[in-house]
């Protein structure tokens, strides 16, 4: 079996890329993933799941994700745009059987494992398929195989035997059961949790929720892409950039970040330690405030019937009180990863933030249009995935690198101003160069950019 390009992964990733490579060359391709069906870690997702970023540039570039914009949209509601599990999954399996495998040049090898150089094997059978791979080797699955789904989480601490854990996949099934809920984890899972369980009428007192740290989140109204945000969003993107460029330490970053509106925190009362760029609007935010019952005595360490054990003490609980565990880390801080363009390897690397699906689609335009290596590797700076403040501060600087290489190669500025996996294009569209009051507000990041280029590394010397 031969083909030109074996790609390791189904997942949005992997698709994303697979979607610009076949519009831009007649390369074949075979897909191998481990999963029976595309879309990588949302099969495994739980059920009410939804997107936190806006459907309008997530999926692959040549088709739109959910319902089209038009003019009697709420896009305030907090739920405009966020594409549930079923319309996702949906939308790739339909992608792969209807669009892909038609053309003749896509392979899908389901159930299986790429074992390295081009050997393949079924997870079922067992049986060995030796592909001989003309051009490369993508890997488009190592951000997911870094980290942990909630379906398939093992927690890392105690459960006696009397004690009830569940995944938060299991909680529709298994909350009805129960009249008192613990949520264990400070991330968005935790959040998705405890918003749903008040969704449903459960009262705020009748939820306990271990946070042991505490997260700075985006304020979705404040970054929402759409058109008639305009000057809010451009306006939150500029402040951002200047305060990169004046601020001389993280505290005072976070803290204009905040009183900008581009971050907020569930507890005002509580500094956050911790950013993931997760998305909540204040809807959501002022819900979770709600929970008063916020336990801060470190992580868990064991799970008893009416008992709950941390590293900083311990709580008492109701008697069957149901645990949810929400201690699964969907993206981690990887290091010094090898590059993008590798030999006969291409890694999809994240080199956006925040935006994976927008960064393989590129890569696999440059791997298609742009052959000179040393534009290739201009381009494709690694953007690492951050834990706190300080570590995302440091990642602007590459991504920043990386978004002033794309401007400045014809064929990469043409297809970025073109893509509907580009967020910011959404949020410029029908806009008119004579409007004289955005068109100054746009001149302006120019030199906000260079100025937080020079002062990032003294903001990180502080830290």
């Amino acid at each position: 079996m031969q083909t030109d390009y074996l790609i390791s992964g189904a997942g949005a990733t992997a698709l994303s890329f697979l979607d610009v490579l076949l519009a831009e060359s007649d390369a074949t391709v075979t897909i191998v993933d481990r999963r029976d069906a595309p879309g990588g870690h949302w099969n495994d997702a739980y059920p009410f799941v939804r997107l936190h970023q806006s459907a309008s540039f997530y999926g692959v570039n040549s088709r739109h994700l959910g319902e089209k914009r038009h003019k009697d949209q709420d896009f305030l509601d907090p739920k405009y745009e966020l594409s549930t599990k079923s319309e996702i999954l949906h939308y790739f399996h339909d992608l792969m059987e209807n669009t892909y495998l038609p053309t003749g040049r896509v392979t899908y090898l389901r159930n299986s494992e790429h074992l390295g150089d081009g050997l393949v094997r079924h997870l079922i059978t067992g049986a060995d398929t030796q592909i001989e791979v003309r051009k490369k080797v993508v890997n488009a699955g190592k951000w997911g195989d870094m980290g942990s789904i909630p379906a398939t989480h093992t927690p890392k601490f105690e459960i006696a035997q009397d004690a009830t854990l569940i995944p938060i996949n299991d909680l529709p099934q298994r909350a009805k059961d129960h009249d008192h809920f613990t949520v264990i984890g400070a991330g968005k899972t935790g959040m998705d949790a405890a918003v749903w369980l008040l969704e449903q009428g459960v009262a705020p007192d009748a939820t306990t929720w271990v946070r042991p740290n505490d997260y700075w989140l985006f304020n979705r109204e404040s970054i929402l892409n759409h058109p008639a945000r305009f000057g809010t969003v451009m306006g939150a993107f500029l402040k951002e950039l200047e305060t990169l460029g004046t601020v001389s330490n993280v505290d005072e970053y976070c803290a204009a970040m905040e009183e900008n509106g581009v971050w907020h925190r569930i507890d005002p009362d509580v500094t956050p330690t911790k950013f993931h760029a997760a998305v909540a609007s204040p809807r959501e935010v002022a819900m979770l405030a709600q929970i008063r019952d916020v336990v801060r005595k470190g992580h868990v360490t064991r799970l008893e019937n009416g008992r709950m054990i941390l590293r900083e003490g311990e709580v008492t609980l109701p008697q069957n009180a149901l645990y949810i565990d929400c201690t699964a880390t969907a993206g981690v801080v990887m290091g010094k990863q090898p590059p993008v363009f590798d030999g006969d390897t291409i890694n999809l690397n994240l080199i956006c933030p925040f935006q994976p699906l927008f960064g393989a689609a590129l890569i696999a335009f440059l791997e298609a249009k742009v052959p000179d290596p040393n534009l290739r590797f201009a381009c494709t700076y690694t953007v690492d995935f951050h834990d706190t403040p300080a570590q995302y501060i440091a990642q602007m600087l590459p991504a920043m690198m990386n978004q002033g290489a794309w401007s400045k190669v014809p064929s990469v500025k043409e297809w970025m101003d073109r893509t509907r996996l580009q967020a910011v294009n959404h949020l410029m569209a029908g806009f008119d160069p004579e409007d004289a009051e955005k068109t100054e507000l746009l001149k302006r990041f120019g030199p906000a950019a260079k100025a937080a280029v020079m002062n990032i590394p003294r903001i990180l010397k502080n830290a």
